[in-house]
């Protein structure tokens, strides 16, 4: 019997190590919150912009995450 037998994974809806593949889609998440919130606080200021590169840089990362996860698991 060892120090920590009583712990286990059964209460954790994914597997240990996934957390990591989890952050691909929470990062995309917020580049395309942030660059929705500079587009209103530019239109608020009277020239808004809405930033391409940010959006294109939120689906890389999302594609770059679903990329590992299918090539992980």
């Amino acid at each position: 019997m060892t120090a920590l037998d009583w712990t286990n994974n059964d209460d954790v809806r994914w597997e240990p190590g996934e957390t990591s593949l989890n952050a691909g889609p929470i990062i995309a998440a917020l580049i395309v919150v942030f660059a929705i919130a500079d587009f209103f606080i530019g239109w608020a200021q009277g020239a808004p912009i809405l930033r391409i590169f940010a959006f294109v840089a939120a689906a890389a990362v999302w594609l770059i995450g679903r990329a590992l996860r299918a090539l992980l698991s």
